[in-house]
């Protein structure tokens, strides 16, 4: 799953700080802009979508759409503009874009709107790497966990306990066990830490099904 980095290209001050501000809320990376020139700079940056005002105070921002998808047409890109604006949504389709949405709008909309083409590019871009457990997808190799296109907030010791757990599913898996493998041969202390490392891990992902073994351990079982 690719860092989910978007770049607003926004003149109105107000509606670019709220939509920042809903887009960030939702675990979005946002690279804010109210200019083409400003927006330039993100050019060569790795930009995964772009939310693209059409009315821009030094141009067009159908402009900058057209640059971007000659230089990656898999880049996404969501153009604003107002009513009344001249603005042919068929036409901004041909250029490129892959959705539209016109002012006045609610911010949530355009969360939900941007959810969607994450969706799909995840789709359209699988990794084989990715692992699917249930509602989540594990990536090993960027140590990253999302459920859905949420990203999980989860510490690099969590993310080696579920893969231990997965790699040894219905098995029962000791404290000591987990404590060797995990925390390494030299560990020296307590074997409780394992359990709240469990805690932790049941209570941000609820679907991953741990099971307790009482007096031993556990067994992971979905």
């Amino acid at each position: 799953m690719p860092v989910k980095r978007i770049c607003l290209v926004e003149d109105e001050a107000d509606l670019n700080q709220m939509l920042t501000l809903y887009l960030e809320r939702a675990n979005y990376t946002v690279c804010s802009c109210a200019t083409l020139a400003e927006a330039q700079q993100y050019l060569s940056e790795e930009i995964i979508l772009w939310v693209i005002d059409v009315m821009l105070p030094d141009g067009n921002g159908l402009e900058l759409l057209k640059r971007i998808k000659r230089m990656n047409d898999k880049t996404a890109v969501v153009i604003i503009s107002a009513k009344g604006d001249r603005f042919d949504r068929v036409a901004g389709f041909e250029v490129g874009c892959d959705d539209y949405i016109a002012k006045p709008f609610l911010p949530a909309e355009l969360v939900f709107r941007v959810d969607r083409l994450f969706r799909q590019m995840r789709v359209d871009e699988p990794n084989e790497d990715i692992l699917s457990i249930g509602p989540y997808s594990i990536d090993p190799t960027k140590r990253i966990v999302f459920e859905g296109t949420q990203r999980i907030d989860i510490t690099s010791r969590e993310l080696d306990v579920i893969l231990f757990f997965i790699q040894h599913k219905g098995q029962a898996i000791s404290r000591d066990l987990l404590l060797n493998r995990v925390w390494g041969e030299d560990y020296f202390g307590n074997d409780r830490i394992v359990d709240n490392y469990v805690k932790n891990i049941r209570k941000k992902l609820p679907s991953f099904s741990i099971e307790t073994i009482y007096g031993y351990g556990y067994r992971y079982n979905l």
